[in-house]
């Protein structure tokens, strides 16, 4: 199964455990530690280990990020430029006949 390698040697790490103090934990081989980190593959059994050292429902290792906010900035600003785009398009059809009464 693919789990997120991230998350678990970031939980790893959180609690100051080694790869090997982790694989002891879950009595599990160090290799085996080494590759769910690194690739994300872990057998259903690997998994429950690991919820078991880390005290976290398997959901937690599947879990998908977040979008950061500086992501969504673009899509802000492009909103932003098209709305002003719009409000100077309308002020022109509205100004350039008054210009050309006047002038």
């Amino acid at each position: 199964m693919e789990v997120r390698g991230d998350i678990v040697k970031n939980k790893r790490l959180d609690r100051s455990w080694t790869q090997q103090q982790l694989a002891e934990i879950c009595d599990l081989n160090l290799r085996t530690i080494q590759r769910v980190e690194k690739q994300g593959n872990a057998s259903l059994e690997t998994i429950m280990a690991l919820c078991v050292a880390f005290e976290v429902k398997r959901e937690v290792l599947f879990e998908v990020p977040k979008p950061e906010s500086q992501a969504l900035e673009p899509v802000k600003w492009h909103r932003l430029l098209v709305l002003f785009f719009g409000v100077g398009v309308g002020c022109g059809a509205l100004i350039q006949p008054l210009l050309d009464y006047l002038g």
